[in-house]
Order: C-alpha cells, then structure tokens, then sequence
C-alpha cells in the first residue's frame, strides 16, 4: 500500500470527496447568513494580545512569590482559560481563585456611576453589564478544558474579605466600575506577599463606561504615596 491512502477504495474516496464538499457548502452558506459570526474565527479575549502577554509576564515574575493567584471579574472565562494554558505550559502551580458575581454588576455600584459620576444605566445593563452568565457555566468551561486548579467563588466583590484567601502572589482586578475596584484594590493590596503584583484593569479614560477603574487606581496609588504605572494603554500595575 502507498502513501496518500492509495489503499483506499474508489468508492469510500467519492464518499469522502462528497462529505468533504458537503461540509464546504454548508459552512459558504452559514457565514454568508446572520449567523456567520458563530462559524468564522473571532478574537474571544477583552484584552489585546499584548496585555494577554504581560499579564503572563507577570505570572512569571511572581512564580517563586508565596502565595495564589487571583482573578476578580472573570465574565465567561475566556481570560481564565488562556491563564491557565500559560501557567500548565510554564508548569507554575498555584491555587487560582475566580471571583465574580456571575450575574453583573451589581445595582449600588451601577447607581454610584448614575448619581455621583454622571453616567446613563443603559451601558451596565443587559448583555453590556454581564448579566448573561452564570457560575454553572464557568465551572463547565473550565471542565471541558480540563482546567482543573481554579476554583470559582460567586460574590460581590464589595462584600468578599479577601483575608479567607491567604497571602495573593498575583491579582487581575477587572471589575470595571469605581466602587468594587475601590474597595478591591485596598483589600487585595494587605494580603499582596512581599514581590507580589496586582494588575488593575480598565485603568484609561479612552471607555468612559469604565473609568471609574481609573479614578479608583489613580486615587489608591496617591494613598500609596507611589507613581502610577499604567502599560498597554489601560492596565494599571501595583507591586508590594
């Protein structure tokens, strides 16, 4: 027998070819149709690819930094996941924490942006705020990629005591809004190990939906007496 499948009958190769044009069709037809954004690739992450790599830097400067790893707004876990592939492929293990409310932004936060901050409800509502997820299917994204250290906590961020975490090597704080990154900033920072590093998101007046993130950084790095130090356009970094 040949290489190639020479020892493939004529028959079964005209069923192949038939199959195999069939698909063709289908799929020409389904990304001509409305439908066609779920059958073309599409870029699945909130961060650019360039973030994506720093945030993987920063796991690795913290590899030999006591402490977990920390996610705090994780949507459907797209980020998670390409975390997790980082940290399986450099063979770092830490505990890894995923905290959201799995159900969006939660309605104090929302009215603080409204009547203190002068913004419209309409862009933290809906599918814009977040709200169609569920933990349920977190968990069951990271069981179909075989993810298997993450442990997914469903809470308000504004109401978690960080403390039952322990000491935190590394922090993703991607809650958007002033008050929860307030709130989370402070409490993330007392249990950040000595190297550690936080990264807080959305830290850029370029999206006024979300620069609250930025007012909340801005106002906890002058507590700090510290420089700011925002990379990538909108990732504002703390270190201890």
């Amino acid at each position: 027998m040949g290489r190639g499948g020479a020892g493939i009958g004529a028959a079964q190769k005209v069923r192949l070819d038939f199959r195999t044009a069939l698909l063709l069709w289908a799929k020409d037809k389904l990304v001509r149709s409305p439908l066609k954004w779920r059958f073309l690739p599409r870029y699945a992450y909130y961060f650019t690819a360039a973030q994506l790599c720093f945030l993987c830097e920063c796991l690795a400067r913290t590899r030999n930094v006591a402490g977990c790893i920390v996610e705090v707004g994780v949507a459907g876990g797209e980020t998670t996941l390409f975390l997790n592939n980082y940290l399986d492929a450099v063979k770092i293990d830490k505990d890894y924490f995923a905290l959201d409310t799995f159900a969006g932004f939660v309605q104090e936060d929302v009215e603080l942006e409204v009547t203190q901050r002068g913004k419209r409800v309409a862009p933290y509502t809906g599918v814009y705020g977040f709200q169609v997820n569920k933990k349920s299917w977190f968990d069951a994204a990271m069981r179909l990629n075989r993810v298997t250290r993450v442990r997914a906590i469903q809470a308000d961020v504004n109401e978690f005591d960080f403390r039952t975490l322990g000491a935190i090597a590394f922090c993703l704080l991607d809650v958007d809004l002033y008050r929860p990154m307030k709130k989370a900033l402070g409490q993330v920072y007392e249990q950040l190990s000595v190297g550690g590093l936080m990264v807080a998101d959305d830290c850029s007046s370029a999206d006024a939906r979300f620069d609250g993130a930025l007012q909340a950084y801005q106002e906890f790095m002058r507590a700090l007496g510290k420089s700011e130090q925002i990379v990538f356009d909108k990732l504002g970094v703390v270190t201890k």
